[in-house]
């Protein structure tokens, strides 16, 4: 649930921006009607129709044949009636044919939404292409419900001279004069012929011309013009609706806080999308722009729409509730675009321009790739092993080369500004690398000139690139020196140790032999006396010789010079021997031994001499410093692979040492060393342990002391019967 809360949070922003672009949309598409009437009331400029003059004019021949052959009851030629204007004629290297006066015959055929009416004075012959009394506009007859049915009209007036001129138009044209002012090189430049060929006006005529103000066909070039002014008029109001709209939806995009924009699931996704392809979205975008007054105008006269559809079988409700979705979805397309756009600017700014380009274009991505994959090569090239073979990596790099080299060749001219280009990267890069390898090389040297100085904790933190090799090295040696140097100052403090210690050891028995064989000497001494003497210089005796023997054991140790009898045998009957010798000394001091065993019998492949002396020392050294009548424990664990010995008491007194110290020579829990012991019984049973094979492992858990040992045990054997 928290997960899903946290991301309807993030698409809070989203959901709110969408919402008000959708109610921004729904107004402008409740707005049309109100647009639309606004254009036409405008919509007062066209009706000179500028556009049509020359078609117009064009049409004055095509008009004066077509009375001709009405009056003459045949048909007639251009050629024959125009003068000079024949079916084919070289004039100055020009081929002149009458084809212009059939374009334009044809194109009068075609421009269906203009009436016309041509009468020849003399004879009062006239056609026309409709039943209005377009002749009233000539006797300028006040014919009220002939000029509100037209838009626009022009009566045309041609002289038995075929001299021509305006009679009559409701909105003057000012190229109007251009056509009509008789000049006679008119003809010549509008139908593009050679200015040597005469071509005679129409003679004796009135030409009328009408446009009604309902354009009953849709598909000439009247109407097409007029509809194209109708849509630039809709575009005029609509831009400023689209402006106000636009402006809410940037202010909106300004008052959201930037951190909070990029947080939101929907903009932030957005607007990481690479600059390129938003640029290529949003011009999309601004181009559809253009369609939105042919929208609004579909969309109100959309009778051709549902028609279509109807024979499809869908109905008209269904086909007018689709346009007004198309309608909302196309503006909240639109205004989307322009919330991302104005975004995208403060994206941009805050952001940074330089780390923008890098992160947020493709051509970015792309130079960042590929000079990440040229520096990842030149540290391939910089790491090389020289204790390896380096011959694929001077291949790759003569590959990469070679394939830049090729493809400069390839752009021809442009190449050679490519090659330059590419010299002055790959100068700078192999620059660039090669003061990198004399920093790296100089803190490599500065670094073995402090070792061999003797500061032997010197730390080389730094990628050394292609001396990483050396750098390992040298953290080798570095490594043997130090250890080298522990092990001299641990020798040395162990003959100190044993100067210091051993004397004690040895001084303290070998007074009292001497103290007492002095007092042998004594001749009053009673014969009890004596007994008791000699009791006390045999046992001082016997602790010297077991500091001895230990001093002798140890040294084999340290020269690892141990002699080992292997035998297979058994390590629970091994212990219980050791803790029976010692059980009067254990009874002494009120231990009880608790034994943990798992199995009657584990047989281990060890010296049987040197592992009891480990056990006889463990004991020992129980007896020596456990509490007083308290508790050992003893747990002996046959495991899949290894027997695990665990040996646990209570000391008498409190340990504070660790348990790394209390295995070193000479060490012991009696710090006073009031007690007896030469303070190596622990380091002996752990060298013991170690050269055959084993574990030896100190824990201390407050007053409790515990050794674990752990000897891998004889693979079991199984008889398949």
């Amino acid at each position: 649930m928290k997960k899903y809360s946290n991301s309807y949070k993030k698409l809070g922003i989203s959901s709110i921006i969408i919402l008000l672009i959708t109610i921004l949309s729904v107004i402008i598409f409740n707005n049309y009607n109100k647009i639309y009437n606004l254009s036409k009331a405008n919509n007062t400029s066209n009706n000179n129709y500028e556009y049509i003059q020359d078609t117009l004019y064009r049409s004055n021949f095509v008009l004066y044949k077509m009375l001709k052959e009405n009056e003459e009851g045949k048909p007639i030629s251009y050629g024959s009636l125009y003068d000079e204007i024949l079916e084919s004629k070289y004039e100055n290297g020009n081929l002149i044919k009458e084809g212009s006066l059939r374009r334009a015959e044809n194109k009068l055929k075609n421009i269906k939404n203009l009436d016309y009416f041509i009468i020849n004075k003399s004879s009062k012959v006239s056609i026309t292409n409709t039943d209005k009394k377009l002749e009233d506009f000539i006797n300028n007859v006040d014919n009220k419900e002939l000029k509100d049915y037209y838009r626009y009209y022009l009566v045309v007036d041609f002289s038995s001279e075929g001299k021509s001129s305006v009679l009559n138009t409701n909105n003057y044209s000012y190229n109007q004069d251009y056509y009509y002012d008789n000049n006679d090189k008119l003809i010549n430049e509008v139908f593009r012929i050679d200015s040597n060929i005469k071509i005679d006006n129409p003679k004796d005529v009135t030409i009328v011309y009408g446009i009604p103000k309902v354009l009953v066909y849709e598909h000439d070039i009247i109407a097409y013009e007029d509809n194209k002014f109708e849509y630039d008029k809709i575009a005029g109001i609509l831009i400023f609706y689209m402006f106000i709209a636009f402006a809410v939806i940037a202010l909106i995009a300004l008052f959201i806080p930037y951190k909070k924009s990029l947080e939101d699931l929907i903009i932030g996704k957005v607007i990481n999308i690479p600059f390129e392809i938003l640029i290529i979205l949003l011009s999309f975008e601004a181009a559809s722009i253009a369609l939105a007054p042919e929208i609004l105008y579909r969309t109100l006269n959309n009778s051709q729409i549902i028609e279509g559809f109807a024979g499809l079988g869908v109905s008209e409700n269904i086909v007018k509730s689709a346009i007004s979705i198309f309608n909302i979805f196309y503006w909240l397309i639109l205004f989307l675009a322009v919330f991302v756009g104005v975004t995208l600017i403060k994206y941009i700014f805050g952001k940074g321009f330089i780390k923008y380009i890098k992160e947020n274009t493709l051509i970015g991505r792309i130079t960042r790739f590929l000079i990440k994959k040229s520096r990842e090569g030149l540290d391939n090239f910089a790491s090389i092993d020289f204790k390896e073979e380096g011959n694929k990596y001077i291949l790759k790099l003569v590959g990469i080369n070679f394939i830049i080299v090729t493809i400069c060749c390839l752009l021809w001219v442009a190449g050679i500004f490519a090659a330059i280009v590419y010299s002055i990267v790959l100068f700078f890069i192999l620059r660039k690398y090669l003061f990198e390898l004399k920093d790296k090389y100089s803190i490599l040297l500065n670094a073995t000139n402090k070792i061999a100085e003797g500061n032997l904790d010197i730390e080389i933190t730094e990628d050394l690139k292609i001396f990483e090799a050396f750098k390992e090295e040298l953290l080798k040696i570095q490594r043997g020196f130090k250890k080298a140097v522990d092990e001299e100052v641990k020798s040395q403090k162990m003959k100190t140790d044993l100067i210091t210690n051993v004397s004690h050891d040895l001084k303290t028995p070998l007074t009292s032999i001497i103290t007492y064989i002095d007092l042998l000497k004594d001749e009053n001494s009673s014969e009890e006396n004596k007994k008791q003497y000699i009791d006390i210089i045999n046992k001082k005796a016997q602790r010297l010789k077991i500091l001895i023997e230990d001093l002798f054991e140890m040294s084999k140790v340290s020269s690892n010079n141990i002699s080992l009898n292997i035998m297979d045998i058994d390590i629970i009957q091994l212990i219980k021997q050791a803790e029976i010798e010692l059980q009067d000394r254990i009874n002494e001091v009120g231990l009880t031994v608790k034994w943990n065993i798992s199995d009657d019998k584990i047989v281990v492949p060890l010296d049987s001499q040197k592992t009891f002396r480990v056990f006889d020392n463990l004991f020992n050294n129980i007896i020596k410093y456990s509490m007083r009548n308290s508790r050992v424990y003893v747990d002996i664990n046959n495991k899949d692979e290894e027997v695990e010995i665990i040996l646990k008491n209570i000391s008498a007194v409190e340990m504070d040492f660790t348990e790394e110290e209390i295995v070193e020579r000479f060490q012991r829990g009696d710090k006073s060393r009031s007690t007896e012991g030469s303070g190596l019984g622990l380091a002996i049973a752990k060298s013991f342990v170690e050269a055959q094979g084993g574990r030896f492992k100190i824990d201390l858990d407050g007053d409790l002391f515990k050794v674990i040992i752990r000897f891998k045990h004889k693979p079991r054997t199984f008889i398949t019967i």
